[in-house]
């Protein structure tokens, strides 16, 4: 079950700049400190940001970031529709620690489907930045049947002989990346380019002065616990094991976005994505650092892309529940009106809003009446 951990107001969006008092007062608010009990007993935390009866999409921030970056997200999510729901990783903010040694991707995909189901949330989207690209997958591999569209990435993590970067901690004995001091260093250098905003040219996200919500971030960062930080990085080094799965395993389609002043994930990278993945589609975005997820520009394009595929599985549902093709009776032309069908279905599958706006229209109309064709 939940549990709500503050009586403050619930998130709120300001018309001028807030105060720093503002700012502390609204991530200190009932949305964004809740926490779950897991069904071993175990207590996890999370945020809700967004409309409060949006379309539910799984958020995860990279490496050690806290639930409380999902703020940003706040505004735009609710324009789209969306309900953003962003976990803390085992260790991270109010959520338990958990083995580092047993902690793997996939089991972070059981919690998801654990508070899926206890929040009766059937069906979901999950989008991930930096190395929450990992728990995305590994939702995208593990929970397909429940994932609305397409996955999407940002300045997506892969493996370090893929990447090509920070070759030299292949060198470094394992008890040294173990230790405390070395895992906080190594986890700094990492994270720095997700948590700082970007230049002042760059769309803003919000309309937070970024000096005063950084500042406040990291203060509430610094009181709750990081410890699962560095079990973040154990699993981005794959120090303990491997992911447990490869990219290559998704099926779903999925939309990769990739600055080219991104410092900590090379082009090499992102392309062996687009080039190995079943279906991917990556959007280099001109300028862009490692921060994307402070880009208004490029979320606004991944929570249009979301609200499009829940439309889209909305109407498929709509005339799966109201005809299917059995009904229409054969005729000369129950072929086309087949065809036409498996047209749509293949779009809300990719996502592909644009290539099925008049496929959609002829398909109501086939429905509707079916006699006239």
């Amino acid at each position: 079950m939940s549990r709500r951990m503050s009586e403050t107001a619930s998130v709120r969006s300001f018309d001028s700049i807030p105060t720093m008092a503002d700012v502390e007062a609204t991530l200190g608010c009932v949305d964004m400190n809740q926490r779950y009990e897991l069904y071993s007993g175990r207590l996890v935390s999370f945020a809700e940001v967004g409309h409060p009866c949006g379309h539910p999409v799984f958020c995860f921030l990279g490496l050690g970031c806290m639930r409380y970056y999902s703020i940003i997200l706040e505004d735009l999510a609710f324009k789209h529709s969306l309900r953003i729901y962003c976990i803390d990783r085992p260790g991270v903010g109010m959520s338990q620690a958990a083995d580092p040694e047993s902690w793997t991707p996939l089991r972070m995909a059981e919690i998801v489907e654990e508070m899926a189901n206890g929040f009766n949330i059937q069906k979901f989207s999950v989008m991930g930045h930096s190395c929450g690209a990992i728990y995305a997958m590994a939702c995208a591999l593990r929970l397909k049947p429940r994932i609305v569209g397409t996955v999407w990435l940002m300045s997506p993590w892969v493996h370090l002989t893929i990447a090509k970067r920070m070759k030299w901690i292949k060198h470094m004995p394992t008890t040294l990346l173990k230790s405390q001091s070395t895992a906080s260093l190594l986890y700094k250098s990492l994270s720095v380019a997700a948590k700082e905003p970007p230049c002042k040219s760059d769309p803003n996200i919000l309309n937070y002065d970024r000096e005063k919500l950084v500042k406040a971030m990291l203060q509430d960062n610094l009181a709750e616990s990081l410890e699962g930080a560095n079990n973040d990085l154990m699993v981005c080094l794959e120090l303990y094991h491997s992911f447990g799965f490869s990219y290559k395993d998704v099926t779903l389609p999925v939309h990769v976005f990739w600055g080219t002043k991104d410092a900590v994930i090379s082009k090499e990278a992102v392309d062996w994505m687009e080039q190995r993945l079943p279906q991917c589609t990556l959007s280099v975005i001109e300028g862009g650092t490692h921060g994307l997820l402070w880009r208004a520009d490029v979320v606004s394009k991944i929570f249009k892309g979301i609200a499009s595929s829940w439309k889209l599985a909305e109407f498929e549902r709509s005339l799966s529940q109201r005809w299917s093709i059995k009904q229409l009776g054969l005729n000369k032309h129950q072929s086309y009106r087949s065809s036409t069908y498996s047209a749509v279905q293949q779009a809300i599958q990719t996502s592909n809003i644009y290539d099925t706006q008049q496929t959609l229209y002829q398909t109501q109309q086939i429905f509707e009446d079916p006699d006239r064709f």
